[in-house]
Parts: structure tokens; C-alpha cells; sequence
């Protein structure tokens, strides 16, 4: 008799060689399933976040410059943010618009209140962005592109393209844009957008149009075109009207190369040229005239007053002379000093000096009202309330106006 084996009995979990191969393939399966979910969750983040990039990617640079200029500067409660300092492309542009400052590098719009405080901050993509303000509004244009936006401190209105390249661009204190482009069929053309940026008029112009200024009540403008007679540069001023395709009035031709082009509330002219500058009324008649007796460095219009720099080098003496509009005999300040910038302010007709190490105000008789230190190294300014902004290489700095 053989001696009884017992039975060794199965597990009960053992599985079958091909229970094995599937369980293997379904963990595969779900491990590749949830890599692909966390790919396509951070597919879609980063594709959001490139989305909104305008939105975020300025607040990581204001941090960057917050967080840098505090390095650089101990500031005091009656500094405020400032220095404000300019980094990348120093190659930046500024005006005034409701009261706020703005500045315009090669990427960004950025928008400051007067304690330097960064309210906004706008992208842009212009090759050669150039910037213009007037009351309340900004004008933003692509210099040999065809992109435009009009700006507020609160928003931007619209952006917009035009079919040919964009020469200069102007805005009125009500919103309206004017810009010369280029064409193919005439020397240049003359479109005017209104505040929605709506095309409410084109002139096809045989003239080289070289400034625009509005109408004081926006019903049309001065244009001043530059062409060759007896083979001198010479300008001609225009006027026209929105209404219709004629000219209002034009001048004669003028012995100058014409610079600027400004309107005042009566509706005279003012036309700033290199060797002289002229006043026409609302008419087209000239009233007025000066010839420069050295030559022209820079000059600001702004409430019916002209300041202009002449420098002699010969002499190397430079002069600030103020012109009135009411034909009064022209007002001379002498300097030995270079004069770095100049402005106008326009509720009082008073003239900032700006020179190497101090800021002068004078009347329209050339006296002076008030001088003040320039605190910092700079080489222009922006007026903006009560304070002047200090314009330097690579940053901004504040003072009060000493003419308050």
C-alpha cells in the first residue's frame, strides 16, 4: 500500500500567465492615460497664459523695477515712487495726458499719476513707435507702418491700420486723429479718424504735407506743405475744412523751411520755421512776422506765447526769446549757460528754462519769477500738474514747478 500524499491545493489569487499580461497592459494603459491628461492640463495652461501675457508679464517687469530701484535709492515719503527708472531700450518718449504721465518705450505704454505711481502698463508691437498727447487723449503710431491706437489714462479707445505707411500722426484735445500716410497716386494722402475711429475724411494732397494742426472748434485744420521755387525750399500754410474738398485759404509762399504748426482758441495760426516764424489770423492773413537773428536750437508754443532758443556760436551765447501774438516787441533773456529745454506753460504764458543745474520761469516780459535746483542730471522735462518731470538717460525724476 502506497503511502497517502496529501494534495497541495492552488492559491486561490494565482492567476493564469494571460490574466497577468492583461492586468500589466491595463496599468500601462491607465499610466499612459493620465501622463497624456497632465500634458494637455499644462498644454492649456501654458496656452492661456501666453493668451493673457499683457496682462501679466508687465506686472513681473514692474516688480523687477520696483524691486531694482529700491536697491539703487532710498526714497522719502515726499519723493513718492521716484526715481522712476528706465531699463532695456533707454530710448523712450513722454507726454501728458487728464494728468497723468505717460511713457512710451519700444514695447510698452506705461501710464504714471504724479507720485509715480504705475497705473497701467499697455503692450504694443511697433517697429518705430512714436507718441503724441493732447488733452486727454494719446496717440500711438507705427512711424513707416500702418498700425495707430488712440490712448486714455483709463483705456485704450481702439486700434486701427491704415493701407499705406503712416508718416506723422497728430490728435486734437477731443479725440480726433489726424495722419499722413503715404500712395501711390499722389505725394501724399490726409485721413482724419473721429473718437470711435471711424474714417471721416481723405484728402488726396499734390503737396508735401509736413504738419497738421486742428481748428480750434475741430471743424478742419492747418496743414503746411513744403515744396522748391527758384531752387530754395519754401512753405505754404493751409486751411481746410472737413465739410468740403477746397481749400479754406492759402498762404504765399513763405521763405522757410516751415517746422510746426499751431492754432490758439481765436483761431490764429502760429508757423514755426528755421530761419523765422509767422502769425496768421483766422482769415489767412499774416499778421505778423520775426526773423531770427542766430540760429534756432528749439522752441514751445502754448496759449498765444512762442519761446524760442537762438544760439550765436560765435559768440557762444544762446538767447531765449518770447513772442506774443499781439504784435508786441519780442522779449530777450541772455544766457552763457547752455539752455537744455524750454516749455511753455499755457493757463499763464509763463516760460520754464531748463539749464545744466537750474530751472528758471520767466514772464512774457522775460522777467524772472522764480529759479529753482535741478536735483538730478537730466536733459529735458515734462510738465504734469504742479511738478516738472525730470527727463534723464535712464531714468525719471520729480520736482515741484518753481513758477507756482
Amino acid at each position: 500500500m502506497k503511502p497517502h500524499r496529501p494534495r497541495t491545493a492552488k492559491p486561490k489569487n494565482q492567476k493564469a500567465p494571460r490574466d497577468i499580461y492583461a492586468m500589466r497592459k491595463r496599468k500601462k494603459r491607465r499610466k499612459v492615460l493620465i501622463q497624456c491628461i497632465w500634458l494637455l492640463l499644462l498644454s492649456m495652461t501654458i496656452l492661456i497664459l501666453y493668451q493673457r501675457r499683457d496682462s501679466w508679464i508687465p506686472k513681473l517687469e514692474t516688480m523687477g523695477m520696483r524691486h531694482q530701484a529700491g536697491r539703487q535709492s532710498v526714497r522719502t515719503d515726499r519723493d513718492g515712487n521716484f526715481p522712476i527708472d528706465m531699463y532695456g531700450d533707454t530710448d523712450y518718449q513722454v507726454g501728458q495726458a487728464g494728468g497723468r504721465l505717460l511713457v512710451l518705450n519700444e514695447s510698452y505704454l506705461f501710464i504714471y499719476d504724479t507720485e509715480g505711481t504705475m497705473l497701467s502698463s499697455r503692450q504694443h508691437a511697433y517697429g518705430s513707435a512714436m507718441l503724441r498727447t493732447q488733452g486727454e487723449y494719446a496717440l500711438v503710431y507705427e512711424y513707416g507702418g500702418t498700425s495707430f491706437r488712440l490712448e486714455t489714462p483709463a483705456k485704450m479707445r481702439y486700434e486701427k491700420k491704415t493701407a499705406d505707411p503712416i508718416i506723422f500722426g497728430r490728435v486734437s484735445a477731443e479725440g480726433e486723429v489726424a495722419l499722413v500716410t503715404g500712395s501711390d497716386s499722389c505725394s501724399c494722402r490726409l485721413l482724419v479718424f473721429n473718437l470711435k475711429g471711424q474714417q471721416f475724411y481723405e484728402r488726396d494732397c499734390v503737396e508735401r504735407i509736413t504738419d497738421v494742426s486742428f481748428h480750434a472748434d475741430g471743424s478742419g485744420c492747418y496743414a503746411v506743405s513744403t515744396d522748391v521755387a527758384e531752387g530754395s525750399l519754401c512753405s505754404v500754410l493751409h486751411s481746410y475744412s472737413f465739410s468740403q474738398k477746397e481749400d479754406l485759404w492759402t498762404s504765399q509762399p513763405l521763405d522757410m523751411l516751415a517746422i510746426s504748426v499751431y492754432n490758439t482758441e481765436d483761431g490764429s495760426v502760429f508757423l514755426l520755421g528755421d530761419t523765422q516764424c509767422c502769425w496768421f489770423g483766422a482769415d489767412g492773413v499774416q499778421s505778423g512776422s520775426y526773423v531770427y537773428p542766430d540760429a534756432l536750437k528749439t522752441a514751445a508754443f502754448a496759449g498765444g506765447t512762442a519761446a524760442l532758443v537762438l544760439s550765436n556760436q560765435e559768440q557762444r551765447t544762446e538767447s531765449v526769446v518770447i513772442l506774443g501774438m499781439d504784435g508786441a516787441a519780442p522779449a530777450v533773456r541772455d544766457y552763457t549757460r547752455t539752455v537744455k529745454a524750454i516749455g511753455v506753460r499755457p493757463e499763464d504764458s509763463r516760460v520754464t528754462v531748463m539749464l545744466r543745474n537750474q530751472i528758471e520761469v520767466l514772464n512774457t516780459a522775460g522777467g524772472l519769477v522764480g529759479t529753482a535746483p535741478v536735483p538730478d542730471i537730466c536733459d529735458g522735462f515734462q510738465r504734469v500738474g504742479g511738478y516738472l518731470f525730470l527727463l534723464g538717460y535712464d531714468r525719471i525724476s520729480r520736482m515741484e514747478d518753481p513758477g507756482f
